[in-house]
């Protein structure tokens, strides 16, 4: 059987758990700032309003501590004035950060990202910088395997002295080796999931494998469409669950299904 990666592709990729050394407390003011964009739901009607006034009131709504990386005379970044034209009703807040985020896609690509106990909201390549990427390891031995074919199954009969005669076997088909295998994960990994910030593609995230794992350095936007977040959102105790999916450059948030009345 050929490999069995295909099903994986927009899953997101890696579904397994990213084993890195995080501080607790940062992780939890993470799963704290995801629950609010998870779990805190918005209407908003701006027309023609500056980024910096639509972000200040995000901020507001959702309490949290956040850093955008604005234009200034020494970096470039996210012009303070930029005109943003939005309506939304009783979406959650993460929705309407991606649609936010959407409407600053202009020359230079825009991401949101968790990084240091903050949401922060600037351009990506300003977040693939050396400094701003982090390095995590990723188990990826349950997905390089393939189911061998037999195809010499019994013949049913018996033999002159008793017993079952066995077929004989074909010429054994073409299987991917152990490094074929890496090599068909990394590029596939590399291909899909935001393929322009990979060094192979002349970006700066860079990927490697070394005994059985994955070893990937790369900022939390690209992280989170690998392999998630290794924690769950924080919710309040009277909401059900919610669902969110990065995958494909983009976010989208499963809602429970209410009841049939």
């Amino acid at each position: 059987m050929q490999f069995l990666l295909r099903s994986l592709i927009f899953v997101p990729l890696l579904l397994c758990s990213a084993l890195f050394s995080g501080s607790d407390s940062t992780n939890f003011a993470h799963a704290k700032i995801l629950g609010k964009l998870l779990y805190t739901d918005l209407s908003v009607s701006w027309v023609e309003q500056p980024i910096s006034e639509v972000l200040h009131e995000f901020q507001g709504d959702l309490k949290i501590d956040m850093f955008i990386f604005w234009n200034s005379k020494d970096k470039d970044g996210i012009d303070k004035n930029t005109p943003i034209s939005l309506k939304l009703t009783n979406q959650p807040a993460i929705v309407v950060l991606e649609r936010i985020i959407e409407k600053l896609n202009g020359a230079v690509p825009t991401t949101w990202q968790l990084r240091d106990s903050m949401l922060e909201i600037g351009f990506k390549e300003r977040f693939t910088q050396e400094n701003a990427m982090e390095l995590r390891t990723y188990d990826v031995m349950n997905l390089l395997f393939t189911i061998r074919d037999f195809d010499n199954a019994p013949i049913m009969g018996t033999t002159g002295g008793g017993g079952v005669n066995f077929g004989g076997p074909t010429e054994d088909p073409d299987r991917l080796t152990k490094d074929e295998e890496v090599e068909k994960l990394i590029s596939t990994i590399t291909d899909f999931v935001e393929s322009e910030q990979w060094k192979v593609h002349g970006g700066n995230c860079t990927i490697r494998f070394y005994k059985g794992s994955l070893l990937v350095k790369a900022p939390d936007f690209v992280h989170r469409q690998i392999g998630g977040y290794p924690f769950a959102p924080l919710r309040p105790k009277d909401m059900k669950t919610r669902t969110v999916n990065f995958s494909g450059g983009s976010t989208s948030v499963r809602l429970p299904r209410l009841p049939n009345i």
